[in-house]
């Protein structure tokens, strides 16, 4: 609140200077820092998936584009402390793929970057243990709706034993697969679910907010609540994602309970808060976090664990 009062009076006074010097004429050059030019780095790794790297520099805030090129870049990846690979950065490429690397839960990563100018970039990341779904039970509902009327919901409780004696971070992803088999020719869409978030870890803490409050952090939850024991996740869907198709369609409801690391967490967080506060002028800038030295990204690992409900008419 302090910081609103602030950036309140910090504009006040702004507009009485403006009115007391609005007969003075004179030009002001003011030179400000454009900034940009350092090195970005960033990997998501996960098991079972091909290991991707980004490389990049920043560019200043007057720019329209949204990274600069690195034509002169370079990579090298260590894993469990023997470097594994080493390659010129392919910059007409966004991302760089290896798939000669496999990925394991419990293997340490660091990746370090630069280019021929001499400058550098580190980051190293932790692949997490998958935490498995032990069970996954529905419970069809009458309950109220957006539109003050009443409404049929599925409550989706999603049970999973948290690792004790240490700090973990998850995020719940709800997908829906249709196979539609009429017409001969095999159709298929996939599209994620905006899930009702009603268990109490999903709710917003400390300075996360804004001053609209309600952000969604993409269903993102430390285990806080219920560290080292047996949690069951609860979450609502529209009924009409559980219904029976129609003949010669299959429609798939996945659950994918995703393990993170502090990093990769943390900045996915800020990262929401940054988007939803992008709008409004009188809040302070939020800083995305970072875990790479010598410049800006974040280097992260992702485990994954996931079960699926399939209804399926023939």
């Amino acid at each position: 609140m302090k910081g609103i009062i602030s950036q309140y009076i910090k504009f006040m006074f702004f507009c009485m200077m403006v009115l007391t010097f609005a007969a003075c004429e004179k030009d002001i050059n003011l030179k400000l820092k454009e900034g940009g030019g350092r090195l970005v780095l960033f990997s998501f790794l996960t098991p079972d998936s091909v290991f991707s790297v980004h490389l990049s520099r920043s560019v200043s805030h007057s720019s329209i584009d949204d990274f600069e090129r690195v034509y002169n870049g370079y990579i090298k990846i260590i894993q469990n402390g023997d470097k594994v690979d080493s390659f010129k950065y392919p910059f007409k490429e966004l991302w760089a793929y290896r798939e000669n690397l496999v990925v394991k839960t419990g293997d340490l990563f660091e990746i370090e970057a630069g280019d021929m100018d001499g400058n550098s970039i580190t980051g190293s990341t932790l692949i997490p243990p998958v935490v498995k779904i032990d069970d996954l039970d529905t419970i069809r509902r009458l309950s109220p709706n957006i539109n003050g009327g009443m409404g049929y919901f599925i409550d989706c409780y999603i049970s999973f034993n948290d690792p004790p004696r240490e700090r973990n971070y998850y995020q719940l992803i709800l997908s829906e697969e249709i196979w539609d088999n009429n017409g001969g020719d095999i159709k298929y869409s996939y599209q994620l679910i905006n899930f009702i978030k009603d268990d109490p870890v999903f709710y917003i803490r400390d300075q996360e907010g804004s001053l609209l409050g309600g952000i969604d952090f993409k269903g993102t939850f430390p285990d806080e609540l219920f560290d080292g024991t047996k949690k069951k996740l609860k979450v609502r869907i529209p009924a009409s994602f559980v219904e029976k198709p129609e003949s010669g369609r299959k429609r798939r409801l996945t659950f994918l309970l995703l393990s993170q690391t502090m990093d990769y967490f943390n900045y996915l967080r800020s990262r929401v808060v940054a988007e939803h506060n992008y709008e409004l002028p009188i809040v302070d800038p939020i800083k995305i976090h970072t875990n790479v030295k010598g410049g800006l990204g974040l280097v992260g690992g992702i485990s994954v664990a996931r079960d699926s409900l399939v209804f399926e008419r023939l």
